[in-house]
């Protein structure tokens, strides 16, 4: 502790709060993220998310809650299993080459009864008949990547994959390194984007 005054060190240890336990990951998956049974699922559902954006493995029922909800990087929020999947297939739509979610750093925790997963991602995006130019840590070769940061909650649910189901996800991303690259390839144009 800090040389401090008695009045400052009474106020110092009221400052303090307990801590919890949280795992904490740096880096891609590996063997560490696969021994937390969490997120080895995650690691699953990321697969299975960029593979097929529809959960083509099963139904979205097993990866997902009734009530599950998506928060996108606008601030816009939408409940309900598949109006949320719906609004998610339509903002990856455009990605005519597919995606690739590979993390970068993560922190899980539990929450009475759910789990949380904080977690930074570069999001590697292609696009059909593009000329590719970034490299993904597997030397695949992308369009661009936007980096992005999530928010997941999970809960126990032995009726999904994994004994697990995402209840929420929040999505904090800047769209721009895309939309501009789509602006410039003519993927998209200004008044596609509501701009002219």
């Amino acid at each position: 502790m800090p040389n401090l005054s008695q009045a400052q060190n009474s106020i110092y240890r009221k400052m303090s709060y307990p801590t919890k336990p949280v795992f904490v990951h740096k880096g891609s998956w590996d063997d560490e993220t696969r021994q937390h049974p969490l997120m080895k699922w995650m690691e699953d559902y990321t697969h299975e998310f960029d593979r097929t954006r529809a959960f083509a493995t099963g139904s979205p029922s097993d990866w997902l809650t009734s009530d599950f909800s998506v928060q996108l990087s606008d601030g816009s929020r939408i409940t309900g299993m598949q109006d949320a999947i719906k609004a998610l297939t339509e903002k990856y739509a455009p990605f005519s080459g597919g995606h690739k979610h590979d993390p970068t750093e993560l922190l899980t925790w539990e929450e009475g009864d759910h789990w949380c997963m904080f977690g930074h991602a570069k999001c590697f995006i292609g696009f059909e008949g593009v000329e590719a130019s970034v490299k993904d840590p597997q030397d695949q070769s992308w369009n661009v990547v936007v980096e992005a940061t999530y928010r997941f909650v999970y809960v126990k649910d032995e009726s999904g994959q994994g004994g697990y189901k995402m209840r929420e996800t929040k999505i904090y991303a800047d769209p721009m390194p895309a939309v501009e690259f789509m602006l410039k390839q003519g993927i998209v144009s200004a008044k596609d984007l509501g701009l002219a």
